[in-house]
């Protein structure tokens, strides 16, 4: 920024009682110094300014035209204030530093040495902006506040009250953060967030989503979800966890490691869903409210690699435990429970409170209508189970087999290809 040096003018200012101003200073019309200020060597100081008691602007520094400095003020040496800017009492801004025009600085705020202030920032009291930090145009920060050094806030942000940023972050154009939220060094967020937010190291959020309040995000962590997406207040997203190409709207928590990728299609998560650390979401999948997915599962939509394919869906409630597997093209109606290490083959088929225990599996193309399959139960490709069926621990259907309504298979019992297996008596 470029303040004139004034031209020479027969206008004397007005200095206070005790005011002191260096031989080498350059000062426009209609300047006051109030009691007791200092005003440095090679000091410039525009037209229409007034500087406070006891204020202290050091040697080369540089004052725009209309611009209030406040009791008690410092301006470092080189630094740098706009014209029509405010700088409240007790307010510092050290060498260096370049405030643009129209600039405010309330009450006992502190400027880092080489920060830049762009055109229009508001700083509230208290607040505390570090060395070589980057506030852009129009952006408000919050009282109490502290921005650490090397930190970058683009334009039109808004940064509430009591919000700790980490060294190295970047907050892009246009995004605002509740009040009390903290957020770790070498980050990267867009969009807006709720009060209270708390976010890790090196963390990634972009997309311009929408976040509730008391969102805890880990370290490593990579979103990028678009305005579409609306976490919830109290989302928990664990360390390293990565979305992409996916739409949230609701309550997310995840465990350290959880991986949710589109890649041919958008994945949506609808509503309270919980995924256990390790756990995999690839493709084009739709999950509804309540589900609770265990450590290391994989969920796996289309590919692309085929037209025909179709978005897996997982209905309300349903539960897959730690390591279960559900291929791509299946359909899990609500309430569905698949145990530990169990396995769902492609465009699987279940109804309402389908029941698949630990290590059961299930092949390609089945239709598991509400049925219960016991614990390293087998089931063929294109098997069709009616209502209420239940086949025991170990047993084997092998492929286009049916078995009927509310039929019973005992354990360890073999149902040949193409067999079918009556229910009971009517």
């Amino acid at each position: 920024m470029d303040v004139p040096i004034p031209t020479a003018s027969t206008a004397r200012p007005d200095l206070g009682e005790d005011a002191q101003v260096a031989a080498s200073a350059h000062l426009g019309d209609s300047v006051t110094i109030g009691d007791g200020a200092q005003v440095g060597e090679d000091v410039t100081i525009g037209s229409h300014v007034t500087v406070g008691a006891g204020a202290v602007i050091r040697d080369g520094a540089m004052i725009g035209a209309g611009t209030s400095i406040g009791d008690d003020v410092t301006i470092g040496e080189r630094a740098s204030v706009g014209d029509d800017s405010i700088i409240r009492e007790g307010a510092t801004v050290q060498n260096g530093s370049v405030l643009g025009d129209a600039v405010c600085l309330d009450e006992d705020v502190s400027v880092g040495g080489g920060a830049r202030i762009g055109r229009g920032v508001r700083v509230e009291p208290s607040t505390r902006i570090g060395a070589d930090v980057n506030v852009e145009d129009g952006t408000q920060i919050g009282e109490s506040s502290v921005l650490k050094g090397r930190t970058i806030i683009r334009r039109s942000t808004r940064l509430g009250d009591a919000v700790t940023i980490g060294k190295s972050t970047e907050i892009h154009a246009e995004t605002s953060i509740g009040n009390g939220s903290r957020i770790g060094s070498r980050t990267r967020l867009e969009g807006s967030f709720g009060d209270e937010l708390e976010v890790g190291t090196r963390t990634r959020l972009l997309g311009g989503s929408t976040w509730g309040d008391n969102v805890q995000i880990g370290d490593g962590v990579k979103i990028e979800t678009d305005a579409r997406s609306r976490f919830a207040d109290d989302t928990q997203l664990g360390d390293k966890t990565s979305i992409t190409s996916a739409v949230v709207t609701g309550e997310l928590s995840t465990g350290d490691g959880v991986t949710i990728q589109g890649r041919a299609g958008t994945s949506e998560l609808h509503g309270t869903i919980t995924l256990g650390a390790d756990s995999r979401l690839d493709g084009a999948i739709t999950l509804q409210d309540g589900i609770e997915i265990g450590e290391s599962v994989q969920i796996h939509g289309p590919s692309g690699a085929h037209p025909d394919e179709v978005v897996t869906q997982i209905d309300g409630h349903c539960e897959a435990l730690d390591h279960a597997i559900v291929r791509s093209g299946t359909k899990l109606g609500e309430r569905t429970m698949i145990g530990s290490a169990a396995e769902i083959g492609h465009r699987v088929t279940t109804g309402a409170g389908s029941v698949f225990g630990d290590g059961a599996t299930v092949g390609n193309f089945s239709v598991i209508n509400g049925s219960v399959l016991g614990d390293s139960a087998t089931v063929g490709c294109g098997v069709e189970m009616g209502y209420g069926a239940e086949l025991g621990e170990r047993v084997v259907v092998e492929e286009n087999a049916v078995i009927e309504q509310y039929a019973r298979v005992e354990a360890g019992r073999l149902v040949p290809r193409g067999a079918v297996v009556p229910g009971p008596p009517a």
